[in-house]
């Protein structure tokens, strides 16, 4: 068993606390003020030690979120981790405050780990070392939240980079108007709200504003909130060019967002398909699509890998040692054409902070508008003070399962997922009209909605009359047999 996973049984920590909360409660339930009610104590009356109504209240929560963790099923949240060995770590402040590559005055930081995990996604990715630094050498960090951040930083780095080439002129376009976003119509929402609060405009919002009723590929011309997808949920790279084609024509360069899984239906967009119809529609409209070109290409390709940039690698080293017959398609830094990737931690990985890697380029590293005293270093990052816990957690995630161990477990889900889709199918037996669905290498499986009991007991995700799955790492055949024999049930679905 690798280090660093929960084997599902108790700990020695596990126990003791438990027994000691027990105690604590058995000994001091008569001093538990109402939760409700007129007669609740006020703290200047409380005749009991705080800290011990504290602990018993902890472990009522405790209890109540673990009790759950059994059949979490409907969120991409890896739950099988086991961080107890940083316990004396919640006992200090960790503050990765700035550039992970420049050096502060504040020492209270784990900028070392975190320059070690970024050098692993640097590898795991086939980005350009840092040795030696060079403009296409990797540069990135650790996330102070989700991958919504690392979306609004690519979207960011993407705005300043199309500014900095009109002021330059290093575009080939002598005409060049503002950059359109593009993105499917199964991307993660975080991605208008980043638009929205950087002031970039959608294809949408420009389509309605300067061209109404000339959308290409729309019938009555109207435009579309998001390109559309097939019928898995990957962007379908026909009609994007289509939207690419019109605006290019019209000298709006691209900023291009594709998924590496969408969040409802685990899709995988196509990078290279995508950019072997695109480079020749910048071309023709006069925009650079040379990769290889030292004034840059006239377009931002940036992956949302939330769950898909961590599990794909491992997919494809399963595929490799002839685990799995499939991989999905490649999204990476092979891809010369990719700026910038983002991946959420918590989902692949599990941890119990939400976190992830950004990483693009050297040469599109953000120069910061001060170089602020108070931290003695230019801080390149969105969010200034970052915690220095997540970059210890996921190099600890790193350190202690292997590569060849997390292919194998990418192996497993994948297989799992399969075993799912073929168990749900067996649903349609009994309930004529129930359908389940499931995409290429997805670890998603969708079916039709049941009634509220089964949902809320399996914690599923639902969108309108379907739910999902999200067969995660933590997520076991027997949570899944469960699931199918609630489905089966007479009344599952009225």
């Amino acid at each position: 068993m690798e280090r660093g996973f929960n084997t599902g049984k108790d700990t020695a920590n596990d126990t003791a606390w438990r027994d000691s909360a027990s105690a604590h409660q058995e000994k001091n339930s008569h001093h538990i003020p109402s939760q409700t009610g007129e007669h609740t104590p006020t703290f200047k009356n409380l005749n009991v030690d705080l800290s011990e109504m504290a602990n018993i209240q902890l472990e009522k929560i405790y209890t109540n979120i673990v009790n759950r963790v059994e059949f979490s099923l409907g969120y991409p949240i890896n739950q099988k981790f086991d961080f107890s060995a940083f316990a004396p770590f919640l006992n200090l402040h960790l503050n990765n405050v700035g550039d992970p590559y420049a050096a502060n005055s504040l020492l209270l930081n784990t900028h070392a780990q975190e320059q070690e995990v970024l050098e692993y996604f640097g590898k795991l990715w086939h980005a350009e070392s840092r040795t030696p630094l060079t403009g296409e050498s990797f540069w990135g960090y650790i996330l102070g939240m989700g991958a919504t951040e690392g979306n609004m930083y690519a979207l960011w780095s993407a705005r300043e980079y199309f500014q900095s080439r009109l002021i330059s002129g290093d575009s080939n376009r002598k005409t060049t108007r503002h950059p359109v976003l593009y993105f499917s119509q199964e991307s993660h929402y975080s991605i208008e709200k980043c638009a929205k609060i950087l002031n970039i405009a959608t294809f949408q919002e420009t389509g309605n504003q300067y061209y109404a009723g000339q959308c290409p590929i729309t019938a009555s011309g109207h435009w579309p909130q998001g390109v559309p997808v097939n019928e898995h949920g990957a962007v379908d790279p026909g009609l994007l060019c289509e939207l690419v084609d019109f605006f290019a024509k019209n000298g709006h360069p691209p900023i291009i967002l594709l998924n590496a899984g969408t969040t409802f239906q685990g899709a995988f967009d196509d990078p290279l398909v995508i950019w072997q119809k695109l480079s020749h529609i910048l071309e023709q409209h006069d925009f650079s699509a040379q990769t290889e070109s030292e004034s840059g290409v006239d377009c931002w390709i940036h992956i949302d890998g939330a769950l898909g940039a961590a599990y794909l690698p491992y997919l494809e080293m399963a595929y490799q040692q002839k685990w799995v017959d499939e991989k999905g398609p490649g999204f990476d830094f092979r891809l010369p054409f990719v700026n910038s990737i983002v991946m959420s931690s918590h989902k692949w990985y599990g941890a119990p902070i939400a976190s992830g890697v950004y990483m693009s380029k050297e040469k599109y590293r953000m120069q910061p508008a001060t170089h602020p005293e108070y931290i003695d270093s230019p801080d390149t990052t969105l969010c200034g003070s970052r915690n220095g816990i997540s970059a210890l957690l996921l190099w600890y995630a790193i350190t202690t399962v292997t590569p060849s161990k997390q292919a194998e477990i990418a192996a497993g889900c994948v297989k799992l997922a399969a075993y799912a889709y073929d168990l749900l199918e067996t649903v349609t037996v009994i309930h004529p009209s129930f359908r389940v669905k499931r995409g290429p290498h997805s670890l998603v499986v969708l079916f039709t909605r049941p009634q509220n009991e089964i949902f809320n007991k399996f914690q599923l995700s639902g969108r309108g009359e379907s739910a999902h799955i999200v067969v995660m790492p933590h997520v076991t055949r027997s949570a899944i047999d469960s699931l199918v024999s609630a489905l089966r049930e007479p009344g599952a679905f009225s």
